[in-house]
């Protein structure tokens, strides 16, 4: 294990990872219980992609290949299914996610634009996806969008990420293991959003695609850590402008000209 790891996992409370024990979740959330622990390591271990085809890249979806056998699709969906599960179990989790982040055991793609598909690479996705936290309602699948100068700009994670920005996902972790998993969250979400804004939207409706919907998260994530009368009435006010698609609420200078 990473020296790094070990000395997160000191951080936070000097857990332990052996299975029977508590494991320490993400910073200041409550620890995995021993039965829940238990679950964890077996659903890591269902991610691995126990099949002849398992060295092939990418690995191709069941149904789309005319040769696939019913043990493709039965371990195909296991991973699936494992890799949602670990999800459910947020910070928790993440102490063994990342003890698996070098598992070099096949497993399957779950981003279409890596090629990678080992545990590891499936633990990194879990723990990525998670605190990235993007809505469902937030941009279009696509490399690129438009600004509020007209040019076409790649979208923020398509150019990088806060993770990459801190020296890769271990390094970032690291720096924030005090840190709750919805503190995470938000810390993520902010870097998202302000890259947003710096590309700008051309008009109301980009607006209400790619900024508006994390503002309206960040302040739900802000709301789970501390209850707070003002923040509410904030909470209400945006997600009243995003459904009536008010375009009189748009920050001026988001918008071309500004």
């Amino acid at each position: 294990m990473k020296k790094w790891v070990k000395g997160w996992i000191n951080l936070l409370c000097c857990a332990t990872l052996m299975v029977g024990q508590p494991t320490r979740a993400a910073g200041k959330d409550t620890p995995a219980t021993e039965a829940e622990a238990k679950e964890i390591r077996g659903l890591v271990e269902e991610l691995v992609f126990q099949h002849e085809r398992s060295g092939e890249t990418p690995l191709i979806s069941p149904g789309i290949r005319e040769d696939d056998d019913a043990e493709y699709k039965q371990q195909f969906e296991k991973c699936q299914k494992a890799f949602d599960k670990l999800s459910t179990f947020k910070g928790k989790a993440f102490p063994i996610l990342i003890e698996h982040l070098h598992d070099k055991r096949p497993s399957i793609n779950f981003r279409n634009h890596s090629e990678e598909h080992a545990v590891g690479d499936a633990c990194y996705w879990n723990l990525s996806l998670q605190l990235q936290d993007t809505p469902d309602n937030y941009s279009s699948y696509g490399y690129s969008r438009a600004g509020r100068d007209g040019q076409q700009h790649p979208k923020p994670y398509w150019k990088s990420s806060p993770f990459e920005e801190a020296g890769g996902l271990e390094k970032w972790l690291k720096s924030n293991a005090a840190l709750s998993y919805p503190e995470m969250q938000v810390k993520c979400l902010n870097w998202l959003l302000e890259e947003e804004k710096k590309i700008g939207a051309p008009d109301a409706a980009s607006y209400f695609e790619n900024i508006l919907p994390l503002e309206i998260r960040i302040l739900e994530r802000k709301l789970e850590i501390s209850p707070d009368a003002e923040l509410q009435k904030e909470l209400e006010r945006q997600r009243g402008v995003l459904k009536d698609k008010d375009a009189s609420a748009v920050p001026a200078a988001l918008l071309p000209g500004k």
